[in-house]
């Protein structure tokens, strides 16, 4: 690849460990590139202000691709391009997902929207992006331009099962099980493949000078678009086999072991 001028790494998988913690090592390996001339790009299933704190903490100065793709904005937090759903077809997956058994959760504008806000998971998400969400009565009448809808379960048959229903119902949304109790459904552009493309037009940076950093499944569109690719060491196999490289998992620092064995020699730096 050409010299490495941006890295796009993914927030959950990637800069944080198991536990969403963001660790001295890995801050050190963001000052490092940013001394070596190479801008760090994030990308994250949370909403985004969820993902204030960090771009704060990292001193974050591009564009964030927020809720997987779904809506990318400025470090400000202000809205550069979204990909919502359809209203009528927001309307038919929550119905599918509430008939499975699956509670729903709906991401629009800078809302985190569920009906039942002391639901266990709630409680996790919360802790997790620091945010919380607001409880509504009914969707009808709230859902408007979701940019992303998810159903939550403890039981991976119910998830399954969602999971079928949505495949053949309609092709212009994108259904992803990218973590455990959770199914994704957002708008087919909301890919982390779109995000490396956008990044390149908004930034002026060819995808050859970009690196992506992931595991998500999702993840290898962005691979394929980039440079090079590095799979972090808790991906499945089949994430893994379409990178260049395979660092370490998160829990053992992976995002800092790839910047430290391939980018900043590559790039000259220290």
């Amino acid at each position: 690849m050409s010299r490495a001028l941006l890295v796009l790494a993914d927030v959950e998988g990637a800069l944080l460990t198991p536990d969403g913690v963001l660790t001295p090592r890995v801050e050190r390996a963001v000052e490092r590139l940013r001394g070596a001339g190479i801008g760090l790009a994030l990308t994250s299933r949370r909403p985004p202000r969820g993902l204030r704190a960090l771009i704060e903490r990292l001193g974050i100065t591009t564009p964030i691709a927020a809720l997987g793709g779904g809506v990318m904005v400025r470090p400000d937090l202000v809205v550069i391009e979204q990909h919502t759903l359809d209203d009528g077809v927001a309307a038919v997956v929550i119905a599918t997902l509430e008939r499975r058994g699956a509670d729903v959760w709906v991401y629009q504008g800078d809302d985190w929207l569920v009906r039942c806000g002391d639901a266990p998971d709630v409680a996790r998400e919360q802790a997790a992006v620091q945010c919380a969400p607001r409880v509504v009565e009914r969707w009808e009448g709230t859902v408007n331009r979701a940019v992303m809808i998810a159903g939550v379960s403890d039981d991976a048959r119910v998830l399954a099962r969602c999971e079928s229903d949505l495949h053949g119902a309609d092709a212009h949304f994108s259904v992803a099980r990218q973590r455990p109790r959770f199914l994704d459904v957002t708008h087919s552009r909301a890919n982390s493949g779109e995000v490396v493309r956008t990044l390149s037009t908004l930034l002026g940076i060819p995808g050859e000078a970009i690196v992506t950093i992931g595991g998500m499944p999702d993840h290898v569109f962005m691979f394929r678009e980039s440079g090079l690719s590095i799979a972090m060491g808790q991906a499945r196999a089949v994430v893994q086999r379409q990178a260049h490289h395979i660092t370490t998992s998160n829990a053992d620092e992976g995002f800092a072991h790839a910047v430290e064995t391939w980018l900043l020699p590559a790039s000259g730096g220290p």
